[in-house]
């Protein structure tokens, strides 16, 4: 992998030392997020964990999104995988990212397939219900299952729980996102199936408002996803501690973005459907000190 781009891993913080948790916090959160990212709410060794994890999925993410650069993505893996095999230590992010692999004995599999999904985002820029559903299970699902690990959860109850909530999540960034997605870079996530039904073309979702048509969309959408996170939720109660709080505050920033995105009458692509600073930290606290599931939002 070219140097120029290897110091882009570390470029945030580089005034920090190089095991101080704050340097790569800062690689994790450089974008916005609805949902914590490794927040306070979890114990500090967890969040150590947790940050360097983010930061390799978000440098590898911004090679297909931002840069939209197959070759680096694919450097960036076989650097990845030569630090995993002990045959390079040349990159902090990688060797902090391995000792953390080692001392929660995290699956391999989990981090290639991120990459493997970040990789088809490079290539492929329409869907359908099956290949959704198999890229999120890529981009998404890993994500949640790396997060019980670290914590302690090996258990296939939660796996299960924790799929059908990342997916929905991966799916209610992308459902924000709509004309972004398509105006910026050529990508319509939603299944061509739905688009036909819904008689939505690329044209209204490079509109600066939403046609009814749109709308529909969105509101079928969001419909099924507020269902997901209700399904979800029961994943709360199955873990235990601090974990239990994240959980509560991811959740509760789902439910706020779905109410968003009801105000707004399903209109994503001219509304506000992102959480400001202040609503995010809001899910924080509620997180930490409201135990019942919130209503998640379904529009007619």
């Amino acid at each position: 992998m070219p140097r120029t781009f290897l110091a882009t891993l570390t470029s945030a913080s580089t005034d920090l030392p190089l095991h101080d948790p704050r340097r790569y916090l800062a690689l994790a959160v450089r974008h916005y997020e609805n949902f914590p990212v490794g927040s306070w709410l979890l114990p500090r060794a967890a969040r150590r964990h947790l940050h360097r994890i983010y930061a390799f999925a978000r440098t590898a993410d911004d090679l297909a999104d931002e840069l939209r650069d197959a070759a680096a993505l694919a450097a960036f893996r076989a650097d990845f995988l030569q630090h995993l095999e002990g045959t390079a230590t040349d990159v902090p992010l990688f060797v902090e990212l391995v000792a953390t692999i080692r001392d929660c004995q995290l699956p391999r599999s989990l981090f290639t397939d991120l990459l493997d999904a970040f990789a088809q985002d490079c290539v492929q820029t329409r869907y359908d219900e099956v290949q959704l559903r198999d890229y999120c299970r890529r981009s998404a699902d890993p994500i949640g299952r790396l997060v019980l690990a670290v914590c302690g959860y090996r258990d296939e109850r939660l796996h299960g729980l924790s799929d059908r909530v990342c997916t929905a999540l991966q799916l209610l960034n992308h459902l924000q996102d709509l004309g972004d997605d398509l105006r910026e870079r050529d990508r319509i996530y939603f299944p061509s199936e739905d688009l036909a039904r819904f008689q939505v073309t690329a044209e209204q979702l490079r509109a600066p408002v939403a046609s009814p048509a749109v709308r529909a969309l969105v509101r079928h959408w969001a419909a099924r996803l507020a269902e997901d996170f209700a399904v979800g939720w029961a994943i709360v109660d199955g873990v235990r501690g601090r974990l239990r709080w994240e959980l509560r505050a991811i959740l509760r920033g789902a439910a706020a973005v779905l109410r968003r995105i009801e105000i707004e009458q399903g209109d994503v692509l001219a509304g506000r459907v992102h959480l400001t600073k202040a609503e995010r930290v809001r899910t924080v606290l509620a997180g930490l000190w409201c135990r019942g599931a919130p209503s998640f939002a379904r529009l007619p």
